[in-house]
């Protein structure tokens, strides 16, 4: 990347310098700062979306068993077993679903486990394992997520 390197004898002056060593420490060289920002916000925006009414929360070692059916959030970080419908799911990396999973919109980044159908938007992390078959309408998948099964794009 270059960076723009003003010249310490006029401000009217300016030259391009790729070199790292002019950034101030605690930046990034490239738009990942922008990007981790918005994560960063988008982890937040879940975190009180958590907490309103129709929302469910499954903590690292609580175990679900049976059909579910929420109306708005649920964030998994530890095992559904059983079919899970929702507006919108998180599964956390030490999260697991084991069911046929429908909803809006889903963030994946632990484990599915048979049928995922996402009518509006899915997201599949890096640290994402999948199996079974995948009904989506649009999709976006990191680099190193693992699927076993057939896609379909709704």
């Amino acid at each position: 990347m270059f960076f723009k390197k003003e010249n310490s004898q006029t401000n009217s002056q300016a030259t391009l310098d790729a070199s790292p060593q002019e950034m101030p420490q605690g930046q990034l060289q490239d738009d990942s700062s922008q990007d981790l920002a918005t994560q960063k916000q988008a982890i937040a925006s879940q975190q009180q979306s958590a907490m309103r009414p129709g929302s469910l929360v499954v903590g690292e070692g609580v175990r679900l068993v049976g059909s579910l059916n929420i109306p708005d959030m649920a964030t998994v970080s530890g095992l559904i077993e059983g079919n899970l419908t929702a507006h919108a799911l998180f599964v956390e990396k030490t999260g697991e679903v084991r069911g046929q999973v429908d909803c809006q919109l889903a963030d994946i980044a632990g484990h599915i486990e048979n049928r995922l159908q996402v009518h509006d938007f899915l997201t599949l992390r890096s640290t994402a394992v999948i199996t079974g078959d995948v009904f989506y309408k649009e999709i976006a998948i990191e680099k190193g997520a693992k699927i076993t099964g057939k896609f379909t794009r709704l």
